[in-house]
């Protein structure tokens, strides 16, 4: 047989050539040459490896003894892909220098040398391949994959197609339909769909690099370059499929760049250009979106979710978390407990009324009952989740656990009540953490004996859904508090950012001047529908008017009247409330306030039956009557006036949080947007679009217009309220001052100005002083 003929005369136990390389080879006894990517911990595509890689392969290549290879990882992961943090360097090189020394070119030549091996090379997928790491796969003449492996490219998240030949290999041995939804989606396959689809050649029964070198022994050499692409995928290319998933990505992603040049790359493969062809124009769309903005806004996010774990002071273990306690049963009690037992952590859920307690019961069982009906659960592991829920109304039941979060009312006298009573009944090292969206928890923390075990945990509702979480330092939190807070929060799977205390917080205080501008607008002629267009055109997930109705009306107008001043402004609320508070009287709060009357299901600015939601005539009348009142005749306002007046004042307040030291660094803030408040993933959070699309002077100077009118707007009229959300942030004047500079691959220009501002004009917030 051809694995007979393979294995004479081999020695008995492997010779190693190199261990301590990135790429390692040695050779098995019966004569298969095993050479692995080891670079932790994910075995990416970095300059070291690659460079190792195609100083080791060779030697396999030329060893007589060596009859076939095998590729394969080293530790869970087959490899990671591309190292993302060298993308930079590549940017700051310039379209001009990359052409005379194209980094990926080098990565394109390990390919090659793979693909030309005169020996059978298979991979061995031990773990996950993905983007890069796929193509490795794809340049070896087969794929065995242990049942624990995957393929994917996800290269579009990061605005990017696979500049390594993925375009044009993954055509060639799986379906066109298959290949779009991997490339264009960034839809990873597992093993065994991977098989299915023609992509892996076998699914390992037993040890991979076994089966693996058992397949190389016994297959010929089968390069992929040297295949024809299928008829069936060329037809499809040709009858429309290629518009067809282009049309799916565009529709799911309408700001993302990438697919389009995706589809160049697939038009390339399907039409009867060459291998060699076909790799040209793949180079020329990748080098085109490495250059672009937009996949610099989305690599900038991938990174600032690694920094984001970095907090400057945080050097300590945190605290192991085996079971949490929950105060308070409601829609964000209930989801924050599903996020903690989802992860295998037990959860004692308490409230103060058996209804309320069963009623927060009932929803998490619906929730989870009906993934089960869908069959995304199974029946066991439902039960399973149910029986680690403990529900109680006993605070003697949160004696063990190691934290706990408090998810009551935002009433202060109520938050300092249960703190209390929360301290009197666990032990001295367990963690007592608050929701609050905006109270000042130093107030709350007050009340205990050791409020350095307190911290804000500012979940986002609905908790089991978004992935936010706002982690608050307060002036006492001890190092062990926050280092276990920002691991519970990596625990349960949130993007997590650390917090300073203040009004609001980051997302909270920032989206204030935005809701406000965008009632004002409204009062000066814009319409609910052209603003909120005008917001969802820049790429929000929905504009502020459909937020509004969607959060609930009162929600301030409540906080105000507790606190028995219907003009009270705070740097989480501003006026003009005439309309909103009008709406609140009559009980029409938004999506939560059905009129049967109407047969709406929701009823606030919007009229909102089912999916479908239009504008209240009678909200357009009232406001009609607020304008009379305030002597407010409209006027045409632009759709580019309505961007810069709702988002401007909203980055100017994100440099105020960074000029105050209430936030650690600027891709902290962006995280906050991207993942708590539908800011587009492809401008790369309001700080990455001040720095990179907008600029700084152009927004300070469309500030300073804006302050100047809205001086003039509320000091003629004594029925508008004062704001100061337009006086531009003294860290923005800074960076205004040096726009241009150049930095450090990697760096903002923000963060470089805000170490020089903090040495010399320190703010009151805890990240000043770090």
């Amino acid at each position: 047989s051809f694995c007979a003929s393979n294995c004479q005369g081999f020695p008995p136990f492997p010779r190693f050539h190199s261990s301590a390389m990135p790429a390692a080879i040695s050779v098995r006894p019966d004569g298969v040459g095993v050479i692995t990517m080891n670079s932790p911990p994910v075995n990416s595509l970095g300059t070291e490896l690659v460079t190792s890689f195609k100083q080791e392969f060779p030697k396999l290549v030329q060893d007589p003894q060596v009859k076939a290879i095998v590729v394969t990882g080293q530790g869970a992961m087959f490899c990671g892909g591309a190292e993302i943090t060298e993308f930079a360097v590549m940017v700051a090189m310039g379209p001009e220098k990359m052409k005379e020394n194209n980094p990926v070119a080098a990565l394109s030549e390990m390919m090659d040398m793979i693909d030309a091996s005169p020996k059978t090379t298979v991979a061995a997928l031990n773990g996950p391949a993905l983007g890069g790491g796929a193509e490795v796969s794809l340049a070896c003449h087969y794929r065995v994959a242990s049942d624990k492996a995957s393929v994917g490219f996800p290269e579009v998240n990061l605005g990017l197609l696979p500049g390594a030949q993925g375009t044009q290999r993954l055509p060639r041995v799986a379906p066109l339909p298959t290949a779009m939804q991997m490339i264009l989606q960034g839809k990873p396959l597992k093993a065994d769909a991977a098989r299915k689809n023609g992509i892996v050649d076998a699914v390992a029964k037993k040890d991979v690099i076994e089966e693996a070198a058992e397949w190389a022994l016994s297959h010929p050499p089968a390069p992929i370059s040297k295949r024809e692409v299928p008829k069936t995928n060329r037809f499809m290319a040709s009858a429309g499929g290629l518009e067809a998933g282009l049309n799916t990505a565009v529709n799911a992603a309408p700001l993302m760049i990438a697919p389009r040049a995706i589809i160049k790359c697939f038009e390339a493969a399907c039409s009867h250009k060459s291998f060699r062809e076909g790799l040209q124009v793949e180079m020329e769309q990748f080098t085109n979106l490495v250059f672009s903005v937009e996949s610099a806004a989305l690599r900038h996010l991938f990174l600032s979710e690694r920094l984001a774990q970095k907090v400057p002071g945080i050097d300590e273990k945190p605290m192991p978390l085996k079971k949490i306690g929950i105060l308070g049963a409601g829609l964000m009690g209930g989801g924050i407990a599903m996020c903690f037992i989802q992860k295998g952590v037990p959860v004692v859920l308490k409230d103060a009324k058996q209804e309320w307690l069963d009623g927060g019961v009932k929803k998490i069982e619906s929730l989870w009952g009906g993934q089960a009906k869908k069959g995304r659960l199974s029946k066991e592991k439902f039960q399973q989740y149910m029986s680690m829920l403990k529900p109680t109304l006993d605070y003697a039941d949160f004696k063990d656990v190691d934290m706990v979060i408090e998810a009551v009312p935002e009433i202060m006298d109520l938050k300092k009540e249960v703190f209390l009573d929360i301290e009197k009944n666990t032990k001295p090292d367990c963690l007592i953490c608050t929701n609050t969206s905006g109270l000042n928890i130093d107030d709350i923390a007050a009340v205990l004996k050791d409020p350095s075990r307190v911290m804000g945990t500012h979940f986002f509702s609905p908790a089991n859904v978004m992935q936010l979480l706002e982690n608050v330092r307060t002036a006492k939190s001890s190092v062990k508090t926050l280092a276990t807070g920002m691991a519970m929060g990596k625990l349960i799977n949130k993007k997590c950012v650390m917090v300073g205390n203040c009004d609001g917080f980051v997302g909270n205080r920032m989206i204030a001047p935005y809701a406000g501008e965008a009632k004002m607008l409204w009062e000066e002629g814009g319409t609910v529908e052209q603003i909120d267009k005008a917001a969802t055109a820049f790429g929000m997930a929905m504009g502020p008017m459909a937020l509004g109705d969607l959060v609930g009306q009162e929600l301030f107008w409540k906080q105000r009247k507790a606190a028995g001043d219907m003009n009270k402004q705070t740097k989480t609320y501003f006026g003009p409330y005439e309309l909103t508070d009008w709406l609140c009287e009559l009980g029409r709060f938004g999506m939560k306030t059905p009129d049967p009357s109407i047969k709406a299901n929701g009823r606030g600015i919007f009229i909102h039956r089912g999916r479908d939601k239009t504008v209240d005539p009678e909200v357009v009348a009232k406001l009609d009557e607020v304008r009379k009142a305030k002597g407010v005749t409209p006027r045409p306002v632009s759709d580019e006036e309505i961007v810069e007046r709702l988002f401007y004042p909203l980055i100017n307040e994100g440099f105020k949080i960074l000029e105050q030291g209430y936030v650690a660094r600027s891709s902290d803030i962006d995280l906050v947007y991207i993942y708590g408040y539908g800011f587009p993933p492809s401008k790369g959070g309001p700080m990455f679009f001040a720095e990179n699309y907008a600029g700084f002077k152009t927004i300070l100077e469309k500030l300073k217009v804006f302050d100047k009118q809205a001086k003039e707007r509320y000091t003629k009229n004594p029925q508008y309220l004062p704001i100061d959300y337009f006086e531009p942030s003294k860290l923005l004047e800074a960076c205004a001052a040096k726009e241009g500079m150049q930095v450090f691959p990697g760096q903002t220009v923000i963060d470089v100005v805000l170490k020089d501002f903090r040495k010399s004009s320190p703010g009151p917030g805890p990240f000043s002083k770090l």
